[in-house]
């Protein structure tokens, strides 16, 4: 959007996060409400050094790649590590103060006592400044620069909860997230491992198939997506309306996975699908299904043989 009504921040690749700080202790929330505390550890660590008795912060944890630029994957690699000097969260947002509830004021207000706040704060915890004028221009800037995208923001809008027509994200690489509802076995593969996913689009309570990711797979992630769909496996597809995949292991709905594609054919399926890492932060910790495959004692337990793609 154009005009002096928005201002325009860069989008960084990395998971939404909320950081509640009372009295020195310190909580970290995905976008889904989980508390991913003890993933998060430096950033909470950062956060209890802040100079406030109560706050609510709103921002995105990233890490940045080689590249320099916030690497998704190179995010997922670091939860969890209580002593990791990468994760890095990025403050866009400040909803509580001191017991005071500031998301009813303009956004630059609250942008402006965030910065004040987060002026002297560890290095994990960093102030997402913003750009005013010509969106379009900033847009086309940031997708020069190889960034995924820019959130522009209407400078006088009060916080609201969920998706809102004064926060506009604009991409500069397609890219969504999907539920995996099959996957295919590599051949031979010690330990096991996908070979591909498909993938669904939710539609109402219905799930529809929205297409195939065959690459994009570090090593690394093809065994750790293989583990993590192993207790959701079923007997049946659990789309909507049935397809044909001989090959397809399928899987409970539950994981749902962050995919770059180049468009959608006319049908509605992903063009150019490419993996880039699970959405741990919107899905519950996996359980076992109801309805389970009978496992045979090899290594590839749930999977038959005839699945297992060469």
């Amino acid at each position: 959007p154009k005009g002096d009504r928005w201002i325009h921040e860069i989008k960084y690749d990395g998971y939404r996060t909320q950081l509640i700080l009372q009295q020195g202790a310190v909580q970290a929330f995905t976008r889904n409400g989980f508390d991913w505390t003890d993933r998060y550890s430096p950033i909470v660590r950062a956060a209890a050094e802040l100079k406030a008795k109560r706050v609510v912060i709103d921002g995105e944890a990233t890490v940045f790649g080689a590249t320099g630029r916030p690497d998704f994957q190179a995010l997922r690699r670091e939860l969890g590590k209580a002593k990791s000097t990468k994760l890095v969260f990025h403050a866009f947002d400040l909803l509580h103060l001191n017991g005071k509830d500031l998301r009813q004021l303009p956004l630059l207000k609250r942008k402006r006592a965030l910065e004040r706040l987060l002026k002297d704060a560890p290095p994990a915890l960093v102030y997402v400044d913003h750009l005013e004028g010509d969106g379009p221009t900033v847009f086309e800037h940031a997708c020069e620069m190889g960034l995924e995208g820019i959130v522009s923001k209407r400078a006088d809008s009060p916080y609201r909860s969920g998706r809102q027509e004064s926060w506009l994200k604009l991409k500069c690489i397609k890219s969504d997230n999907f539920p995996i509802v099959a996957f295919v076995e590599k051949l031979g593969a010690r330990p096991r491992r996908i070979a591909s996913l498909y993938l669904g689009r939710r539609s109402g309570n219905r799930i529809r198939y929205a297409g195939k990711a065959q690459s994009g797979y570090s090593l690394t992630d093809a065994r750790e997506v293989r583990e993590r769909l192993d207790p959701l496996i079923v007997d049946k597809s659990p789309l909507a309306e049935p397809i044909d995949k001989p090959k397809a292991t399928w899987v409970q709905p539950a994981v749902e996975a962050e995919i770059q594609y180049s468009g959608t054919t006319d049908d509605g399926l992903l063009r150019e699908a490419v993996f880039k890492g699970l959405r741990d932060d919107l899905s519950p910790p996996a359980r076992a299904p109801l309805v389970r495959k009978t496992r045979p004692s090899n290594e590839s337990s749930g999977v038959p043989r005839e699945n297992i793609l060469q």
